[in-house]
This record gives structure tokens, sequence and C-alpha cells, in this order.
């Protein structure tokens, strides 16, 4: 933002960081709010010995005081399957409710892999898995491999925080995600939940082995793709664990051209974000080319001059 002439910021930019900063205390009061709310249901979770693994955000929070004013919408919490019934009791009996918005209770435990419950504007998602398509085995590993860290919360190991965090920003199409883009170059800058990691060392150091053993039962582009993203922007320790981030040639132009619209969650080329969205994610989950998905979901007129071009990219690449 400064260049080296430059010893102030201008005008614009200085109203910027003002109203950039105001959000961050604001984020951090709802934060406090949210946890006051919370508070009760966790304790009394850990009093019937319910342990919980804190995800995302939450995890964060937690183990980086640093993070007071990281924007959060809900807490996650990954419960084990036997559990989620008593826990789900315990919440309603709290005066919880559960939400059915999306799908109701019995269509959600038969298809989806979470409850969310609001109290007074604050949410608790109580998961028991983190997708409905994780291999055999891995919430298992997810739990041998997690560590305490107050009471009966737990964390998860840094491997598996990192691609629990892929696979998060890859499910919502990157759409909208920076701050989720954001977490995971702190996970891979420190190779630890608990430490600060300013990206000066060797990011990966202690998680490539393992990260890589698992990530070999997920879709690789929604592994990949995000750590791509951050090696793109130069961030220690990416480039060894993303590679081509399962892209070719011409895919790597389209992705270097539309993901910061979309992690703003602005349109590109006149397409909606959201439409770039379900592109973006059916690419992410499947080995479909992602110049035939965008011209899909773009408007008139766009299709070919996507294909337009991508056949131009393709001969210059």
């Amino acid at each position: 933002m400064l260049g080296p002439a430059q010893r102030k910021l201008g005008p614009e930019a200085a109203q910027w960081l003002a109203t950039l900063r105001s959000r961050v205390t604001a984020a951090a009061v709802d934060n406090l709010r949210r946890d006051r709310e919370l508070s009760d249901a966790l304790g009394r979770l850990a009093e019937e010995g319910i342990e919980a693994i804190l995800l995302k955000g939450s995890a964060l929070r937690l183990v980086r005081p640093g993070l007071a004013g990281r924007f959060q919408c809900d807490v996650d919490l990954l419960l084990r399957r036997p559990d989620l019934e008593r826990a789900e009791s315990l919440l309603t009996g709290l005066g919880f409710q559960l939400d059915e918005s999306y799908l109701g209770r019995e269509a959600l435990l038969d298809r989806h892999f979470h409850l969310g419950f609001e109290r007074r504007g604050a949410v608790v998602e109580v998961h028991w898995d983190v997708d409905t398509r994780s291999p055999r085995g891995f919430v298992d590993r997810l739990w041998e491999a997690s560590r305490p860290v107050a009471g009966c919360l737990r964390v998860l190991s840094p491997e598996h925080q990192l691609l629990v965090g892929c696979l998060h920003l890859s499910r919502h199409g990157f759409r909208g995600g920076l701050r989720w883009l954001a977490d995971l170059r702190l996970q891979l800058a420190s190779g630890d939940g608990d430490s600060a990691g300013d990206g000066a060392g060797d990011g990966a150091r202690g998680i490539t082995e393992t990260f890589a053993e698992e990530a070999r039962g997920w879709p690789r582009r929604a592994v990949c793709c995000p750590l791509w993203v951050l090696a793109e922007h130069g961030v220690p320790g990416a480039a060894a664990l993303a590679g081509d981030g399962g892209a070719d040639p011409v895919e790597r132009l389209l992705l270097r051209r539309l993901m910061i619209p979309l992690l703003l969650d602005e349109p590109w080329l006149g397409v909606p974000a959201w439409r770039v969205e379900n592109a973006l994610r059916a690419w992410l989950f499947s080995e479909r080319s992602l110049p035939g998905l965008l011209a899909e979901v773009s408007g008139q007129g766009m299709s070919e001059r996507l294909r337009t071009w991508a056949a131009g990219a393709e001969e210059t690449a």
C-alpha cells in the first residue's frame, strides 16, 4: 500500500484502513458475546463427559489469542457419533433451537454431516463428520491424532487441521472465502496449531508425510487447489504440498484471473460470483474441464468468449 516515496496513506486508503479496523473491533465484540452465550452449553457438555473437537475458526481463536477479531458466524464442534443424541437433548434443554431451514432433522442425519442449533443469535454446529464423503476410518483418525486444549475440548492435529481447512474452502467454491484462505496460510506457516507462525520457515515441516497420506482419500483438486493459490502468492511450504493444484496449464491461467474476484465475492467478467462458485466447486470435486464448466454457467454470449479465450490460451501455454 505504501511505495518507497510514499510516507503516509492518502485519504481513500486511510479511510479503508479505518473501516477495516472498525470491522475487526466489531467482530471481536460479536465473538465475545457469542462465546458468552455458548459457554454454558460447552460447560454442560463437559459436565456430561462429552468430548468435542473445535473445528475451523473456533479452534484457531482458542489457540491463537491474536485472532480475537477474526470474523466468525458460528462455533463448529465435532462429536463422536454415539454422543450426538445426548448432546442434542442437552442443547434443546438449554433453549437452543434446531435449524431445519435447509433440511429436516431426519434428512440432515441421513444426508448431511452436522446439525445447527441457535439461541439468541448464537449458533453452534454439531458435527459427527467433516463431509458426507469421508473415507472409511477418517473421523476415527481425526480423534486419534487430536489433542486436548481445555477440559473436554480438543483441536485437530496440524495436518488434519490443514486438510479439513482445504476441503472446507473447496466445498464453498472459494466464494467469499478470503478469511478461510488466510486461516490456511497461518496453519501452513507454523505447521502447528498453537504457534503464531510468521511464514519465515519451512511451513510444511513435520506435516508433509501424514498430510499427503490422508489427502489421497479425497478429490485431489479439492485438497491441492487452495494450497496452489497460497503458493501463487508466495506462501512458504505451500508449493511442496500443492503441486499443480490438479489443474492443467489453461485451467491455471483461468484460476489466476477468477480467484481474487471470487474470494472477494465479486463478479468475474460480468459473471455473478455464485455462478463462478458453482462451476469451480463442480471442477474441484470432479475430473471435468474448468473452461467447459464456466461456459455452462455463464450468461448468453459468454460461453463462446470463454471457449475462444481457452483455445488461444492453450495454444500459447
